[in-house]
């Protein structure tokens, strides 16, 4: 899997939360991404999925949050799904999507709930 460069070079996150403070949906969507990304420890990488209807996916390991995505979205759909995937992470409340960003959630494992 290739990972994505959201910038040449490694960013220190400003901090905008304190220890142990959950995300708001507006910090997630609202602050520069890759300062999102580090404070948050989000990883982002490519998916082998490609298929049309696939945008990606999140898992959350320990204290990192792991997005994979498309690799043939655009880039500003890249950032919206980084930025929604993350908020799903967090289990940030969030009303409906538009309906060209429905999403499904479904267990990775069979037999696994979601």
């Amino acid at each position: 899997m290739n990972a994505i460069a959201l910038d040449a070079t490694p960013v220190q996150p400003v901090l905008r939360l304190l220890d142990g403070q959950r995300p708001t949906l507006d910090y997630v969507f609202d602050t520069p991404l890759a300062e999102m990304t580090a404070e948050l420890h989000v990883e982002v990488t490519d998916a082998q999925i490609t298929d049309d209807g696939f945008f990606g996916y999140v898992a959350v390991s320990g204290s990192r949050v792991i997005v994979r995505l498309n690799p043939n979205l655009s880039e500003f759909e890249r950032d919206f799904f980084i930025r929604y995937l993350t908020a799903q992470a967090y289990k940030l409340p969030m009303t409906p999507l538009p309906t060209p960003f429905e999403v499904e959630l479904s267990p990775m494992l069979e037999g696994v709930p979601a």
